[in-house]
């Protein structure tokens, strides 16, 4: 079955998946070759299947061998692309500065996300605080031990749904996933999610104010200032910056020293409500890290 989504016209399949690295975590799997991503995704009766996305001019094609809704198929993909993201707004303030107008050239804006909140809250916990090899380990760990495998070949699975986790005690999740100090979080999350506490998938509403989400993802466990920042931008929303080593390391570089997270913020504080997204699409002196 393949399924044709339309893109829009400031919509950038590559730049969209090479904005951060989760294109390299599981159950995601990058093919730049054959310019398809892979992804293990888990529908409703237990279906889990293999979805292979691929851009063309203008059009997404999903290709799956399963006969699964193509609606809700398409509905994925697009919250995953951001394609229902409105980023006009941002492309014309851009293209008014000498230094942005490098981002609606090449129609950067958008970033790859997770199918759920609760996989990139999990995610994120899992880049705090380490090197991106083991936030790879974790993901790849929490993936291969908890979540449903495809029928034809089950070495590659979706990535775990709330209740898959909290199914197992806490010890069991530690025992398993080796995240660390971050087992408990993650757990407790995904607890607090199969029990009905926590709407997760709520807090995506674009009404609740910047400031009132920022406080939401912060109250959740393993989660501080970057890791909100970081969900913060996931969501759509772009005043406040993911600041951690990488930003303190390019931003002293533009500024022939080593800086501060408030020097990071002071640099960026210019750009208003589009500081983050400035930040990850911003002409660096160097180039950004491959994932």
């Amino acid at each position: 079955m393949t399924i044709r989504i339309e893109t829009p016209d400031d919509f950038d399949f590559t730049q969209c998946l090479n904005a951060h690295g989760w294109k390299s975590l599981l159950p995601f799997k990058w093919d730049a070759a054959a310019g398809t991503l892979e992804r293990v995704e888990a529908f409703a009766r237990n279906n889990t299947v293999l979805l292979r996305v691929r851009a063309f001019e203008s059009v997404i094609e999903v290709e799956t061998a399963e006969d699964i809704d193509a609606n809700e198929i398409a509905r994925r993909v697009r919250h995953m692309l951001q394609l229902d993201l409105a980023i006009d707004r941002f492309h014309s303030y851009c293209a008014a500065s000498p230094v942005l107008q490098h981002i609606p050239s090449a129609r950067q804006g958008r970033m790859l996300r997770s199918a759920t909140l609760f996989e990139d809250v999990t995610k994120v916990i899992a880049t705090t605080n380490t090197s991106w090899s083991q936030t790879k380990g974790m993901v790849a760990r929490i993936v291969d031990a908890f979540g449903s495998p495809l029928p034809d070949d089950p070495t590659r699975r979706a990535f775990p749904r709330p209740d898959q986790i909290a199914a197992v005690s806490l010890d069991t999740f530690s025992e398993q996933a080796r995240m660390g100090y971050r087992n408990a979080a993650v757990h407790r999350i995904a607890t607090d999610v199969a029990s009905g506490a926590l709407d997760l998938e709520s807090w995506l509403d674009q009404e609740i104010a910047s400031a009132d989400l920022y406080k939401r993802f912060v109250s959740l466990p393993g989660v501080g200032p970057y890791a909100a920042s970081c969900l913060m931008i996931y969501s759509g929303r772009y005043d406040r910056v993911n600041i951690d080593s990488w930003a303190r390391m390019m931003v002293g570089k533009e500024l022939g020293r080593p800086v501060s997270d408030k020097e990071v913020q002071a640099f960026f504080e210019p750009y208003g409500e589009w500081k983050a997204l400035v930040y990850h699409f911003y002409p660096w002196r160097e180039a950004e890290p491959e994932y």
